[in-house]
């Protein structure tokens, strides 16, 4: 699994590439391009495997985003590699992102993750193949 790592927003965390989605781009564009500007890494979106969202006020024990915005919904997608760099390192890296790795599946479930429900919802879609539809978490942090 393709993770990246940083320091946020506890020492040691590790998520999905990801991030905003521009006007007029689709979440699998998004998905694919968010993964290159953090990674280096050119993918194909072929699936969507998960949505869920996160209303920061509705979890008191939760992080507080970055950027302020309170609400996000993330699409979780099954990529394919399409070109691989030399070395990992995307062009427009997130300023709290320390590196990026890919880390063996085993090794997910002993992660700080964020969301802390990652290495579940791994499993799962990973259990699940990709014959089954996405799956709508709902406003979740656990």
């Amino acid at each position: 699994m393709l993770l990246v790592r940083g320091d946020w927003p506890r020492p040691g965390t590790w998520w999905l590439p990801g991030g905003g989605q521009q006007a007029g781009e689709t979440l699998a564009a998004c998905a694919e391009r968010e993964v290159f500007e953090e990674t280096g890494v050119r993918v194909k979106a072929e699936g969507l495997v998960v949505v869920r969202e996160y209303i920061q006020a509705n979890h008191p024990d939760g992080h507080l985003m970055l950027s302020g915005a309170g609400h996000r919904v993330d699409a979780m997608f099954r990529c394919r590699i399409v070109r691989e760099p030399t070395v990992l390192g995307g062009p427009a890296q997130d300023s709290v992102q320390l590196g990026v790795e890919w880390v063996a599946l085993d090794e997910i479930a002993g992660l700080r993750t964020l969301p802390p429900c990652l290495p579940a919802v791994i499993t799962d879609a990973l259990a699940a193949g990709s014959g089954r539809g996405a799956v709508y978490l709902g406003d979740t942090y656990a």
